[in-house]
């Protein structure tokens, strides 16, 4: 039997229209060190909470039908940027006001944007027109070379890398361009991207295919062959548990990344398809596999325990979200609605700094923020494992008479501290 767990403590906040599944984000926006949430949905608009505040902290509105957004440091000067991109192909960049240009503290942005930075709405600072049609998009160092990239992935089965180029000119480190670094062009829907570490320590860029399937995107100029086409990008495909896949078409979801709780080793990552099965993944081999009754459609990592290893989380349309740790232990949570967008990560609660926290975007116009959701184990525990794990348990047996290595006098204790009885046991001395 799977534990079932119920969060109460949320946030609910204001913001109506439909959000798609990778509109929203959590991260440091401002850089303050205090994380934020920004979404954005299909009517354009774009909002940034913050604290534990209902209406939007910062706005923007008018930007088409906005289909993902990210928050990273896709300019490279070491300071967190908003994207957001919409499914006519603009790409909009935003500088949050509290983000600090370094060594450029005297660059102003202009006079109009000062106006802006000090009212609720932003002003992009950058727009390009990219390919349309954008699904999912990941702002990470994606080839090892120590600046971020931005990757994008298509409803035309397409992926593509690309990196800002400054100009150049002027002190303004927004002048430049968002240049193609590389692009594949893949034969199955792709459902989403991430990046996972090898043993090696190095990165590689995964998508997901159908099927239970994936595949490792290799950048400009690497392949997996000594052929002529060495010189342009390929990949690698992994038909992994394809052979058990009850659909091959199935709608596929990924995650790489989830740390292991050791300094250095390569992560795991996860797959979850749509007929509700999650699988956990080291080099292509398989380590476990899960099937639910629920449709899973978000994947996401979050260390609910604190111990420094990420649990796998998903969830499904209908709001069942499961919590599970590398043993395969299962927490599961029903949230109340129907569910359009999920996401899992750090939020900054007032008085609590960053905690973990889970995002529900549902179909009534209303997004909740569960900020209390840490566990002090995914797996199940009997009531004395978990007495035994305080210092302070033996002493306070040996107080009332109980020596504390007899399991079954500690055990009818227990029981008669939580349901009584209608007559003294034999087995203690304690009424």
């Amino acid at each position: 039997m799977w534990r079932t767990v119920s969060f109460v403590d949320n946030i609910e906040l204001d913001f109506a229209g439909n959000v798609m599944t990778e509109a929203l984000d959590l991260g440091d926006v401002d850089n303050d060190k205090e994380n934020e949430l920004v979404v954005g949905n299909i009517e354009g608009d774009l909002a940034v909470f913050k604290g534990d505040h209902s209406q939007p902290w910062k706005k923007a509105s008018k930007l088409g039908m906005i289909t993902c957004v990210q928050i990273g440091d896709i300019f490279n000067i070491y300071k967190n940027l908003l994207v957001c991109l919409n499914a006519e192909g603009c790409c909009y960049i935003f500088a949050v006001k509290g983000t600090e240009i370094p060594h450029l503290e005297d660059w102003r942005i202009g006079e109009e944007n000062d106006v802006a930075a000090e009212s609720k709405i932003l002003t992009p600072v950058y727009t390009q027109n990219l390919p349309a049609n954008s699904r999912a998009m990941l702002i990470r160092d994606t080839d090892g070379d120590g600046l971020q990239e931005m990757a994008v992935i298509y409803s035309d089965r397409v992926v593509r890398s690309f990196r800002w180029v400054p100009s150049g000119e002027g002190d303004s480190p927004f002048s430049g361009r968002l240049h193609q670094v590389d692009k594949w062009q893949l034969a199955g829907q792709i459902g989403a991207v991430t990046v996972n570490q090898r043993p090696d320590g190095s990165s590689e860029l995964m998508v997901s295919q159908p099927g239970r399937t994936y595949v490792t995107l290799l950048p400009h100029g690497v392949c997996s062959t000594e052929s002529d086409e060495s010189k342009s990008p390929s990949f690698v495909f992994h038909p992994l548990g394809h052979s058990r896949a009850r659909n091959k078409d199935v709608s596929t979801v990924i995650v790489g990344g989830i740390q292991r709780g050791e300094e250095g080793a390569a992560t795991y990552h996860a797959l979850a398809s749509l007929d509700g099965t999650l699988v956990l993944v080291e080099n292509d081999r398989i380590l476990w596999s899960l099937q639910v009754d629920h449709q899973l459609f978000v994947l996401d990592k979050l260390d609910v325990t604190g111990n420094g290893k990420e649990e796998v989380v998903c969830c499904s349309w209908d709001g069942q979200t499961y919590i599970v740790n590398h043993s395969r232990d299962v927490v599961r949570y029903h949230f109340k609605e129907n569910v359009a967008a999920f996401a899992a990560g750090y939020y900054s609660v007032p008085g609590k700094g960053n905690v973990p926290c889970f995002i529900y975007a549902t179909f009534s116009d209303h997004i909740y923020i569960h900020h209390n959701i840490s566990l002090p184990c995914v797996e199940s525990a009997t009531l004395l494992a978990v007495m035994q794990r305080y210092e302070s348990t033996p002493s306070l047996l040996k107080n009332v008479g109980i020596d504390a290595t007899k399991q079954d006098t500690v055990c009818a204790l227990y029981h008669w501290l939580l349901y009584g009885w209608h007559q003294k046991p034999e087995t203690t001395n304690v009424c």
